[in-house]
C-alpha cells in the first residue's frame, strides 16, 4: 500500500506518495525532528507560567488554525482561550466540534453541541483532548504568547474573515447581531 503521508501544509513539509515501505519509520522520524527543531524555536514561557506543556500549545494552536482565518488574529484568539481557561470558562470552540463531525460539514446543530466526544468544548471543561489540525509556526508563536487581552469573547462580522473580539457577552451579542445581519442567522 502506497504511504501518503503530509505532516502539514502549514508546517512546511512535503507530500510524500508511494516512497519505499520499508522507509516508513525513517520518514516519521524526519517529520518529528523537524518538528522538534521548529518547536524549540517558540518560547515557552508565558505557557508555561499557566501550567501549559508543550502537548497544550500545540492543541492551542491546532485551534488556532481553524478557528481564525486571518493569522494576525491568532493572537488574539488565543488570548481569547487562554482567558476562559484562567476564569474557568467552557471554551465553546465551534471547531473543535466541527473536528469530529464528517470532513465537509461547515455548521454546526444543537444536536452536534450536545454530542459527548472528548474534543466537545461545549460540554467539557478545559482543552480537547488534543490537536484538531496541523499547525503552523505563526499559530505555534500565537499559542505560546497570546496577546494580553481581556477578550473573551469573538465572532466573525468581516466578509475577509476577520472577526470582532469582546470582553462582555452584551458585546458578543451585538457583534453576534452584525454576524447575522451579513452572514445570515446561525
Amino acid at each position: 500500500a502506497a504511504l501518503f503521508q503530509e505532516y502539514g501544509q502549514n508546517s512546511g513539509y512535503t507530500r510524500l506518495t508511494d516512497p519505499d515501505p520499508s522507509r516508513e519509520n525513517e520518514v516519521v522520524e524526519k517529520m518529528l525532528d523537524e518538528f522538534d527543531r521548529r518547536i524549540a524555536t517558540v518560547d515557552l514561557t508565558y505557557a508555561s507560567s499557566k501550567n501549559l506543556d508543550v502537548f497544550d500549545v500545540v492543541t492551542i494552536a491546532s485551534i488556532l488554525e481553524r478557528e481564525a482565518k486571518l493569522p494576525a488574529e491568532f493572537p488574539l484568539v488565543s488570548s481569547v482561550i487562554y482567558n476562559r481557561l484562567a476564569k474557568p470558562m467552557r471554551l465553546q470552540l465551534c471547531a473543535s466540534v466541527l473536528y469530529t463531525l464528517p470532513e465537509g460539514t461547515t455548521s454546526l446543530t444543537n444536536d452536534d453541541l450536545d454530542e459527548d466526544s472528548p474534543y466537545n468544548t461545549y460540554i467539557h471543561d478545559g482543552l480537547p483532548v488534543g490537536p484538531i489540525s496541523n499547525p503552523g509556526m505563526a499559530a505555534l508563536s500565537a499559542a505560546a504568547a497570546p496577546a494580553q487581552t481581556n477578550y473573551l469573547y469573538y465572532v466573525l462580522t468581516g466578509a475577509d474573515g476577520s472577526q470582532t473580539f469582546t470582553a462582555t457577552y452584551d458585546e458578543f451579542l451585538k457583534a453576534k447581531a452584525i454576524y447575522k445581519q451579513k452572514f445570515g442567522s446561525q
